[in-house]
């Protein structure tokens, strides 16, 4: 397990920061609403204790949270600092949401009050980005790498990986493997000689993401299934798939990131994606199977037809699963790939 003193860095995390000077973008794929907004990269930011706000209301509540979770912090109450984090993000959250909202209405009728309330929605979101990576980093230190990752994919996804945030975040998921090409933002430094500089973390083959995962999922379902043990099969299969399904979106979550920013990273995201869904597949197929073997032709059903959606039928699993549908007797007419069909399926890939 990582130590919280090794990952928490003192004075890391302050609550106004660099707010004023940043445009947040809006994370993809998360529970969160988000907010985009433009400003200008010399605007003053905006002071928490506003008068006439109260201070259990808006951004002040948010930073009540916050302090109340580096208390639990501090006490090692770690449990208590989740749930104070988890509610500072979501109230962070609606209150930016809001401000946007009350600020689009002010548009071309007071253009102070509109500019004002943006900022506030802006001051809002990095705050509650900061409570993200926060509770990402105590999941870390906890060994809970699955809990960890999607934080921190909302937050490179937020705040772009140009920005402190988004790169602290990215580094995070570096040192825990869930991608293997390192972040600089250097215009000429091929990024990749960043890994001599960059430590992993020891524990990491205790606490795998992502394919990794998955990969030893769909090797212990391999052996329960040889062993006829069906039910642990599906169960191992099930949650590999939850698992790759996931990974596969944050890929892509990373990959539209990266565009445009950088070329070998968004590269590296893109085949990342394609690898986990067609992992997805094949633990899709291996699960019908499963099901296949105890008669549960129902169940099985629907995940042949699935693999047949994602991969099509010219391509080696969809045509295994199209064959298994067969077997079954869930449709007549074998499928023959001809020449013609396999090699224009093959130019298309």
């Amino acid at each position: 397990m990582v130590s919280i003193s090794h990952i928490f860095q003192p004075g890391a995390f302050s609550l106004l920061g660099a707010a004023a000077s940043l445009a947040l973008m809006a994370p993809a794929a998360t529970a969160l609403e988000t907010v985009e907004v433009k400003t200008e990269a010399t605007a003053t930011p905006t002071l928490l204790a506003q008068a006439g706000i109260s201070d259990d209301l808006g951004i002040a509540a948010g930073e009540s949270l916050l302090a109340e979770a580096e208390t639990a912090i501090d006490n090692q109450e770690y449990d208590l600092a989740i749930r104070k984090l988890q509610t500072a993000r979501e109230n962070l959250n609606e209150t930016s949401t809001s401000y946007q909202n009350i600020a689009a209405a002010f548009t071309g009728i007071d253009a102070e009050i509109s500019s004002n309330l943006r900022t506030s929605a802006r001051d809002a979101a990095q705050m509650r980005d900061q409570a993200t990576l926060r509770q990402a980093l105590i999941y870390r230190a906890q060994g809970q790498a699955e809990l960890a990752v999607p934080l921190l994919v909302e937050i490179v996804q937020s705040q772009g990986p140009t920005r402190d945030l988004g790169l602290d975040a990215y580094q995070q998921l570096f040192e825990l493997g869930f991608v293997s090409r390192p972040y600089r933002r250097t215009g000429s430094e091929d990024p990749s000689t960043a890994v001599a500089d960059v430590a992993r973390p020891l524990n990491q083959d205790d606490s795998p993401t992502g394919i990794k995962a998955a990969e030893i999922l769909i090797a212990e379902a391999e052996n329960a299934y040889a062993a006829a043990d069906y039910g642990t099969a599906v169960a191992r299969l099930q949650t590999a798939r939850d698992t790759l399904n996931t990974s596969s979106s944050h890929y892509q979550s990373l990959f539209n990131t990266f565009t445009g920013i950088d070329r070998r990273v968004s590269s590296e995201m893109r085949q990342k994606a394609l690898e986990a869904a067609e992992l997805r597949d094949q633990a899709t197929l291996q699960q019908a199977l499963a099901h296949k073997a105890q008669q549960q032709h129902n169940l099985a059903i629907p995940l042949l037809v699935e693999v047949i959606g994602s991969q099509n039928p010219t391509r080696d699993l969809g045509r295994q699963a199209y064959d298994q549908l067969l077997e079954i007797g869930f449709v007549a007419q074998p499928y023959v790939v001809n020449e013609e069909t396999a090699t224009s399926n093959e130019q298309s890939n």
